[in-house]
């Protein structure tokens, strides 16, 4: 288990989360709605950083098969750099889908 992808996570989610409130606030979305939208992206990021976590090398070597390359040897940079691409792919998808459903979804301001 690696730990750099939580610490990181330490920083980025909570700035993700206040981004989204912030936005929602912008926009004169409900209270209630600023404050789901916003844990929802929050938790998220966090558990996909989390996830690349706790998963490791099963994510690279997963990735790896999908391309129908073999790994021989990876470095301890590569796994890095990949797991923290692999939380910021989850981040940037949560932050997609806050807002496709804030705009177009049925919770968006008339």
């Amino acid at each position: 288990m690696t730990l750099l992808p939580v610490v990181v996570a330490l920083f980025v989610s909570p700035a993700v989360t206040a981004l989204v409130y912030a936005d929602a606030r912008r926009r004169d979305l409900s209270q209630r709605y600023c404050t789901v939208a916003a844990f929802a992206v929050g938790l998220a990021s966090f558990g996909g950083f989390l996830a690349a976590s706790v998963l490791g090398s099963g994510l690279f070597s997963a990735f790896y098969r999908l391309l129908n390359q073999p790994v021989i040897a990876v470095t301890p940079l590569d796994l890095l750099l990949s797991l923290l691409c692999f939380g910021l792919a989850v981040t940037a998808l949560a932050v997609l889908g806050y807002g496709l459903t804030s705009r177009y979804g049925p919770l968006a301001s008339s």
